[in-house]
């Protein structure tokens, strides 16, 4: 069996799409784009009291959103490991029926079409803060003054 041709670029054909939700740097496009790099930085934070209270939280007390990403560029095992790729594209459409996606969101992208570079970034830091009980002072030692701070 052989297969005449090969098709570089194909065309998507989808029968339906519904999304609920798409929020937080999603992309949802139907059609081709040539680069695109979405951008997620967050914060999730619980607190056992409300932020008012609580005081401001900063993202540059957390070195992930500064860290930079590790190379993948400088393979140095055998050159057996090495994979090398042929792709055949036999048809030139792809084809899909329905596609029904609740919730999107944190840099996801879904798209019919041809993309010829995705870099998609989502950092989020999670962070849950419990209320602490002021320590009691020692027998003898002075009261300290009262403070609205409640974290320590």
């Amino acid at each position: 069996m052989s297969f005449p041709l090969d098709y570089p670029i194909r065309t998507a054909e989808v029968g339906g799409l519904t999304i609920i939700s798409a929020s937080g740097s999603a992309i949802v496009q139907l059609g081709d784009r040539g680069q695109s790099t979405p951008k997620l930085r967050a914060l999730a934070l619980q607190r056992e009291i409300d932020h008012t209270r609580a005081g401001d939280v900063y993202f540059e007390s957390y070195d992930l959103f500064t860290q930079s990403f590790p190379s993948f560029d400088d393979f140095d095992g055998p050159a057996k490991d090495i994979v090398h790729v042929k792709r055949t594209n036999h048809c030139p459409r792809i084809m899909v029926g329905c596609v029904y996606i609740i919730a999107m969101g944190s840099s996801s992208s879904v798209q019919a079409g041809n993309a010829m570079e995705t870099i998609a970034e989502a950092r989020i830091k999670h962070i849950r803060q419990f209320k602490r009980p002021i320590p009691v002072p020692g027998i003898g030692c002075p009261l300290p003054p009262v403070k609205p701070a409640l974290y320590r």
